[in-house]
């Protein structure tokens, strides 16, 4: 027999008994009981929500019914979940997995930082809130927004990690609400006419395949991220925009342009692009009839979109020199790199250039390097400027290497006649104490010397008989050193 109770019955109990107006539940509906939320109300699922075998969850058709839930939610698939005019609000503090059974919603709020994950495909006939956290959708359990659904509040805070899907019939431009991680990148799509047509999109932060197959009037695409943007039904063209964020480091909005892969090569599909090099949106210049993946174009190739540097560092060697290294990824119409060095992180000034590889254009990893064998005492600050055939240039991160301090840098020579030399670099004056031992531990010469900023070399001579004899070496900022010296008069 089916029971049907009201929550509104639950609510006017608590209520006179003085408590909360908002129903505080753990709901485990595994029977065949009728859950009813009317309007104006609030219930809140202090757990995980299961309706299951042939329940039914009702949400009323007027007003805002509203149900919270902390924890998972399951809505079996004999079971049934009746939208109304209700609210699904996420308000957990731990990840939460959402199965509403294959039934519609009719709103979906999501207010957990540590975001939701479908577990099977859901439709949503009105409004997702995106207050914060994300949801985590897959091409299984896809997230679809209806004709009439809209997206509210997407941030870099909240969005969605994975497909998304849009049934369109009307001509109203839609914004999808995808991102990756902690960034938001939405692809939005206009419609040309009020066919029925379903779009899906997805954000990749990586780069797309065939970077270097170009078509005519684009000169280079981005290959740092692009989405899939694809039709799976019907057949209305239309509009597409782009947004843009610092991780896409454009940096000449008048060069940008919609580029789009038609199976062969990137294709120009124009667009005048609005914003600023760090946040921005750009429509295609016309309806676009193509649907595979999309990404940032540029023509002319002012745009570093780039060549893109996997890595950049500069490590100190054998304490006398800095070896600096670096790989790029990809490359178009680069011409040569500069190292510059500074001894305070902003004069900068070129040490010397290395030129690009082979013509300048490679999508495989090029590695680079460079020894500088007179960096300064003390802190040295290095950077890269990458410089294209038309003379644009960008820059590397800034790397740090320290040579503070006293260090040893050569002994020589080894074996010695008796004459030892030893070379010191300093960031600034100090002193060094130098021991000699002899081979069963005793010491037979002790000697104090003065270092200054730079390199000093100290000569001392061992008197004694051939053999092995130990040097120790302290100096004044505590570092020490240990050698074995071999004498053979």
């Amino acid at each position: 027999m089916n029971i049907r109770i009201s929550i509104k019955i639950l609510i006017t109990l608590f209520l006179l008994g003085g408590l909360n107006s908002k129903a505080q539940l753990a709901v485990n509906n595994n029977g065949s009981l009728g859950l009813q939320i009317d309007d104006g109300l609030v219930v809140h699922s202090e757990g995980d929500f299961a309706n299951m075998n042939t329940s039914s969850l009702v949400f009323e058709s007027s007003g805002e019914p509203h149900l919270e839930f902390d924890g998972d939610f399951t809505n079996g698939t004999s079971a049934t979940l009746t939208a109304g005019l209700g609210l699904l609000d996420l308000t957990g503090s731990a990840s939460q997995d959402l199965d509403f059974g294959g039934d519609d919603l009719y709103n979906l709020e999501i207010n957990n930082a540590a975001g939701g994950i479908f577990t099977r495909p859901a439709t949503v006939n009105n409004e997702v809130q995106f207050t914060t956290g994300d949801f985590t959708t897959t091409d299984a359990n896809l997230l679809t927004f209806e004709t009439g659904a809209t997206a509210a509040g997407a941030t870099d805070a909240s969005h969605v990690n994975g497909p998304v899907a849009k049934n369109f019939n009307t001509t109203a431009l839609f914004t999808f609400p995808v991102g990756h991680g902690s960034t938001y990148n939405s692809i939005g799509f206009t419609p040309d006419g009020t066919s029925a047509t379903t779009m899906k999109a997805k954000y990749n932060f990586s780069q797309a395949s065939n970077v270097s197959s170009l078509g005519t009037g684009i000169c280079k695409v981005s290959q740092l991220e692009y989405w899939d943007f694809t039709r799976t039904t019907g057949s209305g063209d239309g509009v597409v925009t782009l947004e843009w964020d610092a991780e896409s480091e454009v940096t000449t909005l008048g060069e940008l342009l919609v580029a789009y892969w038609d199976g062969t090569n990137w294709q120009n599909g124009a667009g005048t692009a609005s914003g600023s090099t760090s946040t921005g949106k750009i429509p295609s210049g016309s309806s676009m009839t193509s649907f595979n993946k999309y990404t940032l174009g540029a023509n002319p190739c002012n745009n570093p979109l780039p060549v893109e540097l996997a890595y950049f560092e500069a490590v100190a060697m054998n304490n006398e020199v800095v070896d600096v290294n670096w790989v790029t990824a990809s490359e178009i119409n680069n011409d040569y790199f500069v190292i510059e060095r500074s001894k305070d992180g902003v004069d900068f000034a070129p040490v010397d250039s290395v030129d690009a590889h082979g013509d300048g254009n490679s999508f495989d990893l090029q590695n680079y390097g460079f020894i500088d064998d007179q960096p300064f005492n003390g802190i040295s600050y290095y950077r890269l400027r990458q410089v294209d055939f038309d003379t644009t240039y960008s820059y590397s991160n800034i790397e740090v290497v320290n040579f503070e301090g006293l260090e040893i840098i050569s002994l020589f020579p080894n074996p010695t006649a008796g004459e030892v030399n030893i070379v010191v670099k300093s960031s600034e004056s100090g002193t060094l104490a130098l021991t000699v031992y002899d081979a069963v531990g005793k010491i037979v010469k002790f000697e104090e010397f003065e270092v200054t900023e730079g390199n000093t070399q100290i000569s001392n001579l061992i008197n004694g008989a051939n053999g092995k004899y130990f040097i120790s070496v302290i100096m004044s900022d505590g570092k020490y050193y240990d050698y074995d010296v071999v004498l053979m008069q």
